[in-house]
């Protein structure tokens, strides 16, 4: 069995190739021009079963064999911040390119990894459970660009998939953390330097190791009958917002905490919600009252549905990802802004 992966020099693609070889897989990486291939090579012992093919999305119908031989694609690859306009690009674009290059080939399956992001969940209350029955954002531009991006997206390989051309299986993960990512996140709060600014702190947050995400997208490739399907990946028994920032405080560095309790966060919003609209656009809309329960309201998160379809479990808990995490962070790290 052979694949083809996008972003597999990203943090999640390069366990993903990992997993893949290790169940004896065929792997080529489509790998743009001039990215670091070493830990890819260090995945696969003289190379063996990977393939390294240089290329970009946006040109990848220049190259329309990429896919040829592929059972299955796993698309990674994604811009996750900049302009509106980069991000469509590289996100909804791109992916309408490799999808009509995987459609031409012939793949048996295309497993898109999207975001637990791409829900609306206006309609749902407080402790509701978020499963894959929530409907995508109906509004994603209230949200952010990249949010926006991720539900074009999806709708790109849904229309595919509803017209036949596309065998389509979406993972959507949580925050993916661990070793190599910093895992004090926006769901946690907004940061400014030493200060991190805590919304609420109740809320569990939707959080995935990244080996056991790796686990998740490989198995998504080779079950079969799980076309047309979606898939919730996110932890069991997740910390609060405010547990997460105690630990980290304790074992990486003393940050400044401001909290904040929800009424103090629905009120800044709406404050900095009339204030962009009252300046015609001076301040920037930051904090809305849409952005902020779409990301701060405490919600439950099911993993049920990859638990029982695709029979997987996550095997690193939050204790022992954590720990390896706060190592990593405790040493001198560049920063990461791209996904490969």
């Amino acid at each position: 069995m052979r694949a083809l992966v996008t972003g597999g020099t990203g943090f999640l693609g390069r366990r993903l190739v990992g997993a893949l070889l290790a169940r004896g897989m065929a792997v080529r990486c489509l790998v743009r021009p001039g990215s670091e291939v070493g830990p890819l090579l260090g995945a696969a012992p003289g190379g063996n079963g990977l393939e390294i093919r240089r290329g970009t999305l946006g040109r990848i119908d220049a190259d329309p064999t990429v896919a040829s031989g592929c059972d299955v694609v796993f698309h990674l690859a994604a811009a996750l911040s900049g302009p509106a306009a980069v991000l469509f690009m590289d996100n909804v674009v791109g992916t309408r390119k490799l999808i009509e290059v995987a459609s031409r080939c012939g793949v048996r399956r295309f497993v898109l990894v999207s975001s637990l992001a791409v829900y609306g969940t206006e309609h749902l209350r407080a402790w509701d459970v978020l499963d894959e029955s929530c409907p995508l954002d109906p509004q994603p531009h209230r949200r952010d660009a990249y949010t926006y991006s991720k539900v074009a997206q999806e709708e790109v390989a849904w229309e595919a998939h509803r017209a036949g051309r596309l065998p389509l299986a979406v993972v959507r993960p949580g925050v993916i953390y661990g070793a190599g990512r910093d895992c004090l996140t926006h769901r946690v709060g907004l940061r400014f330097g030493g200060l991190v600014v805590r919304m609420g702190g109740k809320q569990p947050l939707p959080y995935v190791h990244v080996d056991n995400c790796a686990e998740a997208l490989a198995l998504t490739g080779i079950v079969p009958d799980i076309e047309g399907e979606s898939f919730n990946v996110v932890d069991d028994n997740p910390p609060t917002g405010r547990e997460l920032l105690e630990q980290y405080r304790r074992a990486v560095r003393r940050v400044r905490v401001l909290p904040l309790r929800p009424f103090a966060v629905r009120a800044l919003s709406r404050l900095n919600e009339w204030y962009h609209n009252r300046s015609g656009g001076q301040l920037p809309a930051v904090l809305t009252v849409y952005k902020s329960q779409a990301t701060w309201k405490p919600l439950r998160y099911s993993n049920g549905k990859a638990k029982a379809v695709l029979k997987w479990s996550p095997r690193v808990g939050f204790t022992e990802g954590l720990e390896a995490t706060f190592a990593w962070l405790r040493q001198p790290q560049p920063t990461a802004s791209t996904e490969g």
